[in-house]
């Protein structure tokens, strides 16, 4: 590993003077690549302060150059089998940062000198870490504000990204399915990790969310992991998304499922249901081949998540 300051030319340049440059000369499966992480600076009163934020870490000098050599022991700790994560999961309350490796078929977390969790879903990998952190006493009593929350890595300045939505499965006595869905580094592209590969599809007119959970249904189907293609849906799409998506669909009467009325449209041969998370401001999408199947979809999922009485 090398790491060299740069001046930042960019446009950016006053909150972004340097930038650490990282080349992986060997030893990873990254070898070859080149990362540029910006060095971010802060004034207070006469003095600066220059920091990077890596992987979920704040590192703080007086000097950028000072930076270079936390940055590779930062580094150095984060590499599991030869490669970097590919997501972070983060436990806000308990300020907890654990690494995600994609590996072949497998998904992988780990904890500072603990237990390693393996399972080719995201989600199960998700359920096992958040047990152990729970009976660890790390994240305290179990309920809906104390969870993980999970983050990709930007694979060209090492910075974190939220997740545009999500996709899942939950079909009772069937194995969860659940991915984030981000945005590809030059931004045309969006992409998730399925079936021991990154699924992606380019961004267009806001029908990329349909086409993406098409492709993954596809590979899932394919993989044994998913029985029927609308098993598999959207959820938490911001404003914006469903905006895009909405103005391509046409609009049907709501469908109504044990009294709670939902948007309906249609999509060529998909009958499309759009759940609002008000508390979130975001929205969830149920789909089926017709209306009926699509009111069964609702049914089972307001059930699963004890909406209404079984």
């Amino acid at each position: 590993m090398r790491i060299t300051l740069e001046r930042n030319t960019a446009v950016n340049a006053d909150q972004v003077p340097y930038l650490a440059r990282v080349e992986i000369i060997t030893s990873t499966v990254h070898a070859g690549s080149i990362f540029e992480i910006p060095i971010y600076v802060a004034h207070q009163g006469t003095q600066k302060q220059f920091y990077v934020k890596l992987l979920g870490v704040r590192l703080e000098r007086e000097h950028p150059s000072e930076l270079l050599a936390p940055i590779q022991e930062r580094l150095v700790q984060l590499i599991h089998l030869a490669r970097l994560p590919t997501y972070l999961f983060i436990a806000r309350r308990a300020r907890g940062i654990y690494p995600v490796y994609t590996i072949g078929s497998e998904v992988t977390a780990t904890t500072p000198g603990g237990p390693i969790f393996r399972h080719v879903e995201l989600a199960k990998v998700r359920e096992y870490l958040t047990d152990y952190l729970h009976d660890a006493g790390i994240l305290g009593a179990a309920g809906p504000s104390d969870k993980l929350h999970v983050r990709g890595v930007n694979m060209h300045t090492l910075a974190l990204r939220r997740p545009l939505f999500y996709l899942k499965k939950r079909v009772p006595g069937e194995v969860d399915f659940w991915a984030p869905v981000f945005e590809s580094g030059d931004g045309q592209k969006i992409y998730a990790y399925a079936a021991d590969e990154r699924r992606e599809v380019v961004k267009s007119d806001g029908r990329e969310v349909m086409l993406l959970c098409e492709a993954v249904a596809t590979a899932l189907l394919a993989d044994g992991r998913l029985q029927q293609n609308y098993d598999l849906r959207a959820d938490r799409l911001f404003p914006d998304q469903w905006d895009a998506l909405q103005g391509l669909l046409k609009e049907d009467p709501p469908i109504t499922v044990t009294g709670v009325a939902l948007p309906c449209y249609r999509d060529d041969a998909v009958w499309l249901a759009v759940e609002s998370r008000l508390e979130e401001n975001r929205f969830g999408l149920y789909l089926g081949r017709t209306k009926a199947e699509l009111e069964q979809r609702i049914l089972a999922d307001f059930l699963r998540r004890e909406l209404v009485p079984a």
